[in-house]
């Protein structure tokens, strides 16, 4: 029975579950239909210079200062909210309908640039039906608001991976979604989708390397696989990274597009991409048919691009131009090093009776680079499991300097599987001086002893992206 159809009041439910359901489908999975108690009194914190954000939204109606309301593609009510933690905690997106929008499956954080979220809602059965909101955490108004976007150019849609923000000035915003596919393929090549919030509509760009491109790939059969958008920016050039995270990345100035293409004829792809190979070592050792975000990831920090593997247990690092090299700035000899730096420090805290200090026979995956304001580049977040099935698991947060754990918090997975999770973001740095609803929960920072955790979370086992293994620590 779809919810969309029924009065809320007929269903004699509790009210927090009426704003749960009144946009749930059976495509919906059942632990999103409610952000769990925990979370809702859980340590929510304003003036956190970033935070880890989980990519997949609740349903459920949670008010706060970040609140933003929009109308949905069918003139209806939906509203955002976050609620904030510091790491190694994961941060909430809730989202609720009063009148019943229609969802067809878990609503996405697709991209997150600076203070700005693109929300990705599935508003039927058909794959290509897609809402995409923009959310700003202030806007011209100094208000946090919500935008319905346009529909895409041929209802092209994009998977988290494939798109990215650039912010402007003015509170103007880029959105870029980028698409590589065979040139035998009917709409072959590579392109970029790109909305302008200045002139509030879609263009298609097609694309092709640049002189600069094709002297570092060399000649060989392009290859490209990409697993996430990175913002470089510049007033000028707007530049921004689409990351195969196995091999390189494609550099693409999106504020020069529009006058490139002017003077390319119609029907001729736009030289603009540049490349930047990743080191030898790290290109040497991938594996190719795994979701590369489970091994690696790359982040902008002051002016430097910042690649971490997890299976060298390396971070690298090179100025974000095209010219330049990669140099290794940290690397971690073996998992034991962290063990010996912290003796007592159990692994898994949300986890009743189960006491682990040692990485051995774990699974460890999704490296995150922190984006701390000072020593940003050598605190390293990832995901830790006993079982690849097991919906308990644990976020650490590692200096690769002193292998000192700075944090553990316990994480109750949705998804059984090993999958990507989490994004990082300054998008909190933007939320205005205030609370959520609920009752507030100490996180002490330091070893993971002293933080508390007042209840598990219960969920299933629906995947929301590639599923992939994850490295078996012996």
């Amino acid at each position: 029975m779809a919810t969309d159809l029924v009065s809320l009041a007929s269903l004699n439910m509790p009210r927090s579950i009426q704003g749960a359901r009144s946009m749930a489908t059976d495509h919906v999975s059942p632990a999103s239909l409610q952000m769990p108690a925990a979370i809702h009194g859980a340590a929510e914190e304003s003036n956190l210079s970033w935070m880890l954000l989980e990519v997949c939204a609740y349903i459920d109606k949670v008010e706060n200062a970040t609140t933003a309301i929009s109308k949905t593609s069918d003139n209806k009510h939906i509203q955002i909210t976050f609620c904030p933690r510091p790491p190694p905690f994961l941060s909430r997106c809730c989202i609720h309908s009063p009148d019943g929008a229609y969802m067809h499956r878990n609503p996405h954080i697709v991209a997150v640039e600076d203070d700005l979220a693109l929300i990705r809602v599935d508003v039927s059965a058909c794959a290509l039906d897609q809402d995409y909101y923009v959310y700003q955490a202030s806007d011209k108004s100094g208000k946090p608001s919500l935008t319905l976007l346009p529909p895409t150019p041929q209802y092209r849609c994009f998977l988290p991976k494939d798109i990215g923000m650039l912010r402007r000035p003015g509170k103007e915003y880029i959105v870029a979604g980028f698409r590589f596919l065979p040139l035998a393929h009917p709409w072959g090549g590579l392109t970029l989708c790109v909305y302008d919030s200045k002139r509030a509509d879609w263009k298609l760009y097609a694309l092709s390397l640049s002189l600069q491109g094709r002297q570092e790939y060399g000649d060989k059969s392009f290859l490209h696989k990409n697993c996430k958008v990175v913002t470089i920016g510049g007033d000028a050039a707007g530049t921004m990274a689409f990351v195969d995270l196995w091999r390189g990345m494609l550099f693409c100035d999106v504020l020069r597009l529009e006058h490139e293409a002017a003077r390319q004829a119609q029907s001729e792809t736009i030289p603009v991409l540049g490349y930047v190979s990743l080191p030898d070592e790290l290109r040497r050792t991938a594996k190719l048919k795994s979701d590369a975000r489970l091994y690696r990831d790359i982040a902008f920090l002051d002016g430097h691009l910042k690649c971490v593997d997890l299976a060298s247990r390396s971070l690298w690092i090179r100025p974000a131009t095209t010219s330049g090299v990669w140099s290794q700035q940290y690397k971690i000899t073996s998992f034991k090093e962290i063990e010996v730096n912290n003796p007592r420090t159990n692994l898994f805290p949300g986890q009743r009776g189960v006491y682990r200090q040692s990485f051995r026979n774990l699974l460890v995956c999704q490296p995150v680079v922190g984006l701390q304001d000072d020593d940003a580049a050598r605190i390293l977040y990832f995901t830790v499991k006993v079982d690849q099935t097991d919906a308990e698991a644990a976020v650490l947060g590692v200096d690769m300097e002193s292998k000192k754990i700075l944090g553990v918090a316990p994480f109750f997975s949705r998804y059984e599987v090993i999958n990507f999770n989490y994004v990082h973001t300054r998008l909190s740095r933007h939320f205005p001086i205030s609370r959520c609803t609920g009752d507030s929960e100490t996180v002490s920072k330091g070893c993971s002893t002293k933080m508390k955790v007042k209840a598990r979370e219960h969920h299933d086992s629906e995947s929301v992206a590639e599923d992939g293994d994850a490295m078996a620590l012996d």
